[in-house]
């Protein structure tokens, strides 16, 4: 088993300077609100993510109807896809 060390996951206080956060691994939002959430604490001045991909599990709750929908609609980046209407 690995030992993992402090140093490892400490840094230089960030000074408000601005962050791009790439995610390739986004399921939920947790893991890229975490690493926002401690990036911010560690003095950044805006974080932005970028996701990669997304893996969607038809089998998982109404996710199936999601894409569905999905794909009846044409993109817009003016059309927020969590929140249904223009953004703000």
């Amino acid at each position: 088993m690995a030992v993992q060390s402090r140093a490892r996951y400490t840094a230089a206080g960030l000074w408000g300077d601005n962050i791009l956060l790439i995610d390739d691994t986004w399921t939920t939002g947790n893991h890229a609100q975490s690493a926002s959430a401690a990036l911010k604490a560690a003095g950044a001045g805006c974080v932005a993510i970028v996701v990669l991909g997304r893996h969607l599990n038809a089998d998982y709750g109404d996710t199936a109807s999601h894409v569905e929908q999905a794909r009846l609609r044409r993109f817009s980046w003016d059309v927020c896809v969590l929140r249904r209407g223009a953004h703000g």
